[in-house]
């Protein structure tokens, strides 16, 4: 199971007879903020890779929390992987 399920469903709310998945969606896109945020160096693939989800939804997240990283040659994630 990807770390992304896992932390939905550990983040899930029961409620009567229905998980409500929102909140337990909101949280899993809190983690991967987090996660984006602490390592700079790794690029969106990677980060996707590791937490069991796509590179999309890692971008997606990055937008929604507002979490900008620098673009182009510089990026330190592509400096990371060009050594």
């Amino acid at each position: 199971m990807s770390r992304y399920r896992e932390i939905k469903k550990a983040t899930a709310e029961v409620v009567g007879v229905r998980v409500v998945r929102k909140s337990s969606t909101k949280k899993a896109h809190e983690a991967i903020r987090d996660f984006i945020v602490a390592s700079p160096a790794l690029s969106y693939r990677h980060i996707a890779d590791l937490m069991g989800c796509s590179r999309w939804l890692v971008s997606r997240v990055a937008v929604e929390f507002d979490v900008r990283r620098t673009r182009g040659r510089r990026a330190q994630a592509r400096r990371k992987e060009e050594q």
